[in-house]
């Protein structure tokens, strides 16, 4: 057949071949016909087969996929918190209880808490997404204008079904402008303003300064380095709001010189290291425990507090007046405690003794090893001293400062200034002063990380009280536990503390566990200071059950001088230690205070 020019799609010839007996043709297309059942090649399987390998549908290819990055992606790990919020948003049945606009800000706030605890995204990022969708789908409580009644955003022009009047509000306006209400928080921008402070204190040098000296005046003993830990976290806290970044980044590096210096590592003479390391991530918590400005995430019982209770203010000297008997208990407690947990035993010979005679074998230290001169650590602390040099003109500067912010807020019922102002105050005159810069200031990602995410949460935990949840939830909790016939107050003070061992972050437990626990408490007639001093304190203390439960805490436990077996133990004794304090010595020193009904 032959083909006409004019004609050449539609009349092609095509030449069908047997691929294994004849070659195909130069100028006519190939149609690959399969060999028939009796040869006996291995040609046409393999030709399939250089086909296959090519093919997106085999298995060598889907092999090829890395599955193990695309199940770490981002995205991929949040399929369970989108799986967990959409369930409760969408299949949580509404009640006059427990409205739709409160469903979905509880589904919102319990999937950003599932996502802290189960994936890596920052906690900005879901705070923001968070926010934003319930401003766009006007998940938030409006004030209807005709009655001046919160009401719902979403129902913002729609006719009142009691009078037929539309509701006077603008749900999408109001509802972003809710969004933001957290971040003209006071408490918020205290944080902010004490992050500064704390970066001011690593900036100068003036925090490793007092370490050393600290080590320098109580070091020649081994107990006295502890309780040159303790007190260094304790000087710091009020100064330095993020527990993680005093302990890890002030105090760790410290610590740990301390540790080898004595000769002390992971696997030679360990007890010694395991000691001071357990002094310090402990002693943190306690620090962390003692001052609003002690932890980020504190303020948010203050804010729940003060929503929840008439004349409840625990602001800075309420906090610290309640926690200073019992914190400073525990914390010269500490070192004996741990001496003990740790083994250092008073029936074990000397340490230097035991280096005389052949080695450490780190089977102990001694009653006397605990009060040997550390000649060594001392030397070490003297040398970085006189490095250091005597003080700079900024850290005088900083110290002049610090101490004029905390007379401010311990004298703030006579002067009647914020205790916001007071440090906003302090942060102004030590820009003006050229003791930080201002890119010190913009670069303190800390700071700028924590002012997002503290606001966006000030921000759900009042809408969820606004909207009912947290009431709601509250009186779920006090239910059960009327019918258990459980004491309120010490059962909510211990459940609270406990809960502390699901979470891998202090701040997300905070958050997750506040507003209910106090409402739970409020609906039961708990007495509220009481009550929320335990929230308060415990909130920190609650840390010391587990080696995650705050990057600090962590970066003790990665040092590897203490097994997680040994942590978990060291830290239950420590719990129930800090449980009997509390309530014992705490209660006690709170009816001193005043502050039982």
């Amino acid at each position: 057949m032959s083909s006409s020019p004019g004609n050449n799609n539609n009349n092609r010839q095509y030449q069908a071949v047997n691929v294994f007996q004849q070659s195909p043709s130069t100028t006519t297309p190939v149609m690959i016909l399969p060999p028939s059942p009796c040869d006996t090649t291995d040609e046409y399987t393999a030709l399939l087969g250089s086909n296959e390998r090519d093919s997106p549908f085999n298995g060598s290819f889907i092999r090829r996929i890395p599955w193990s990055t695309i199940l770490r992606s981002q995205p991929v790990s949040l399929l369970p918190t989108i799986a967990v919020g959409s369930f409760i948003w969408f299949c949580t049945p509404a009640s006059d209880e427990l409205t739709p606009t409160a469903i979905r800000i509880l589904a919102v706030f319990v999937s950003c808490i599932f996502a802290l605890i189960t994936t890596s995204v920052d906690i900005s990022i879901l705070v923001l997404t968070g926010l934003t969708l319930l401003s766009l789908t006007h998940s938030f409580q409006c004030v209807d204008k005709s009655t001046g009644l919160s009401t719902e955003c979403r129902l913002c022009g729609e006719a009142n079904p009691l009078t037929g009047d539309p509701y006077k509000c603008h749900g999408a306006k109001e509802s972003f402008h809710h969004s933001l209400e957290g971040f003209s928080s006071s408490v918020v921008w205290l944080i902010f303003a004490a992050f500064h402070l704390g970066k001011a204190v690593e900036v100068t040098q003036l925090g490793r300064r007092v370490s050393l000296l600290m080590i320098k005046m109580f070091g020649k003993r081994t107990m006295g380095l502890a309780y040159a830990i303790v007190f260094s976290e304790i000087l710091l806290a009020p100064f330095v709001p993020s527990n993680t970044a005093r302990g890890g980044g002030i105090i760790h590096p410290v610590v740990h010189a301390i540790a080898t210096t004595l000769g002390s590592t992971p696997t030679h003479d360990s007890k010694i290291g395991a000691f001071l390391m357990l002094v310090g991530n402990h002693s943190n918590l306690i620090s962390a425990s003692m001052y609003l400005t002690g932890m980020a995430a504190n303020p948010i019982v203050l804010s729940k507090s003060s929503q929840l209770y008439d004349g409840v203010n625990f602001d800075f000297l309420t906090w610290l007046s309640g926690s200073i008997v019992p914190g400073l208990v525990c914390a010269l407690a500490l070192p004996i405690i741990l001496s003990w947990s740790v083994g250092l035993s008073s029936n074990s010979k000397k340490r230097n003794d035991e280096e005389e005679g052949g080695g450490s074998t780190g089977s102990g230290i001694s009653n006397s090893t605990t009060k040997f001169p550390n000649d060594g650590i001392v030397k070490h602390a003297e040398t970085e001293l006189e490095r250091m040099g005597t003080m700079s003109g900024k850290e005088w500067q900083l110290c002049f400062v610090l101490l004029t912010c905390l007379s401010l807020w311990v004298t703030s019922s006579y002067t009647k200034l914020d205790a916001t102002l007071v440090a906003l105050l302090g942060i102004i005159a030590l820009l003006h002063m050229g003791t930080l810069s201002w890119k010190d200031i913009s670069k303190n990602t800390n700071a700028w990380d924590t002012l997002i995410w503290l606001s966006g949460f000030v921000t759900m935990a009042h809408q969820l009280s606004e909207a009912g949840a947290s009431k709601y939830i509250g009186d779920k909790v006090s239910n059960a536990i009327e019918e258990l016939g459980l004491p309120p107050v010490p059962f909510l003070a211990v459940a609270y503390f406990l809960t502390t061992f699901m979470f891998s972050s202090l701040s997300a437990h905070i958050v997750a566990f506040v507003g209910t626990f106090l409402d739970a408490g409020h609906a039961l007639g708990a007495q509220p200071m009481i009550l929320v001093a335990f929230i308060a304190y415990f909130g920190a203390l609650g840390g010391c059950m587990t080696n995650y439960s705050t990057g600090m805490a962590a970066m003790y436990y990665a040092s590897g001088y203490v097994s997680r077996a040994k942590w978990f133990i060291i830290g239950f004794q420590l719990a129930l230690f800090y449980l009997v304090i509390y309530f014992t010595v705490g209660m006690g020193w709170w009816r001193v205070l005043g502050w039982w009904d």
